[in-house]
């Protein structure tokens, strides 16, 4: 891989950096100073220690290069689908067969859930961010109820294909499902008293 190769990434490792220096015959202690003066020109920002970005990178495509492997799912994945107007304070990541962790990205905090490895499916890579499809990340949202409030649910489920969703689901989430249904279902229902 090349240095333009590595600086065409979201975010990238320094390591990663030195690695692609190396194979041009640049020594890899050379990186840090290479970093340093792109960072200086404003061709790169720094990250947290170790991690960079470009620029123009979104906080969810330097998240998901972080947290690798992962997807951005639960109430984020819902709001970038257009399915809620309430906006995520946080980006939620689904990840597996490690213990999650949260830092910040940006000023914005990414938080990490760990999901089971069968459930670790279902999402699509668009424009370098991994994302949930509309019914995975809600089928997500189902299987760890802390990581997105009922009415937000409730809100999203009209935009959702409910035979996909259930495709994602233990009997456990499609519990979850008919409870969402049912508050949908009353909040009609009282709207129409109105």
């Amino acid at each position: 891989m090349g240095v333009l190769k590595v600086l065409e990434k979201p975010a990238f490792r320094t390591s990663e950096f030195a690695a692609a220096l190396a194979e041009s015959g640049r020594s890899p202690g050379y990186a840090r100073l290479a970093l340093h003066r792109l960072g200086r020109k404003g061709k790169i920002i720094r990250v947290r220690r170790g991690w960079w970005a470009l620029p123009e990178s979104l906080p969810e495509e330097i998240a998901c290069a972080m947290s690798a492997p992962c997807y951005v799912s639960f109430h984020s994945a819902l709001y970038c689908h257009g399915l809620t107007t309430q906006i995520p304070s946080r980006i939620q990541l689904a990840v597996a067969a490690r213990k999650p962790r949260k830092y910040v990205v940006l000023g914005t905090l990414a938080q990490e859930y760990g999901i089971p490895k069968r459930f670790f499916r279902g999402y699509a890579v668009r424009s370098g961010q991994a994302l949930a499809l509309p019914e995975k990340a809600f089928a997500d949202c189902l299987l760890l109820p802390r990581s997105c409030p009922d009415a937000i649910l409730v809100e999203a489920l009209p935009g959702i294909d409910g035979s996909k969703t259930r495709a994602y689901c233990n009997r456990r989430m499609l519990g979850r499902l008919k409870k969402i249904r049912r508050q949908a279902e009353r909040g009609k229902g009282a709207g129409g008293r109105k």
